[in-house]
This record gives structure tokens, sequence and C-alpha cells, in this order.
């Protein structure tokens, strides 16, 4: 079985699959679990931080400081209640993330370019009270 793991130098973090047959032992060294080979040690992944690091790139994103969101699946935000959803017409049964009030504040063009992007809307804002709205899907 093979696991994702950090493996740490002075200067960064790398995320590597580690083959759990490879493991000579397991420890605890500052509150973090250790996995010992014969060669190296690598980290337990425990922070979403740590994750956020290596998947950004993938388009996940922290907007709340208990998730990492996957900014290729949102569809559509509630800001009144701070959720983001993956489906363009929500239920009450439908999966969501949270988003903190001060992301909303500071990625609120970005979560609206994220929406148009996956749902094929285009975003127009009005200068006057600088809000967005949707404008009719485009033709693929």
């Amino acid at each position: 079985m093979k696991m994702p793991v950090l493996m740490k130098s002075k200067e960064s973090t790398e995320l590597v699959e580690l083959d759990l047959q490879e493991v000579l032992y397991i420890n605890i060294e500052d509150r973090n679990i250790v996995y010992h080979t014969a060669d190296n040690k690598y980290y337990q992944i425990s922070k979403l931080s740590e994750l956020e690091e290596h998947f950004y790139p993938l388009g996940f994103d922290l907007l709340d400081k208990t998730n990492l969101v996957n900014m290729n699946k949102v569809k559509y935000f509630d800001s009144k209640y701070g959720k983001i959803f993956f489906e363009t017409y929500p239920t009450k049964s439908s999966k969501f993330a949270s988003v903190a009030a001060i992301q909303q504040k500071l990625r609120k063009n970005q979560i609206a370019r994220a929406i148009a992007n996956n749902t094929h809307t285009s975003i127009q804002y009005t200068v006057k009270d600088n809000t967005s709205t949707k404008v009719k899907p485009q033709e693929v």
C-alpha cells in the first residue's frame, strides 16, 4: 500500500508516495507521525496548510481553516451563508464547503471567475454597485 507523505529538507517539503512495505518503524517526533525507512524518514501529512502547499497547483485553495476546496469543481457561491457548492443549482442535500468571512472579501473575484469557468458562463460587473451577475451560458 502506498500513501502520500512529506519528505522534509531545511528549505522545503516534497510530497511523495511512500510504499509501506519499505517502512522499518513508525514513531512520534514533535507530535508528528514519522515513518522510517532504511534511507530516509517521512512525515505524516497532518495539516491542511501542508496539503495546500502541494495541491495549490492542482487548483485547491484553503478557503476556511477547516477545508481545502478544489476550485475546478465550484459551481455556486452563497455569499449570505458563506458556502461554496459543487452543483449549479444546490439543494438541501448538496455538498458544500464553508468560506471564511475574510476569504469571501479577499477572494470574491477569484470565486466568481472559478464559477464562471466551471459553469461555462461569463461574469458581468456593474460599476455602480460593484456586484456581479451571471450572463447566459456560452455555446460549447
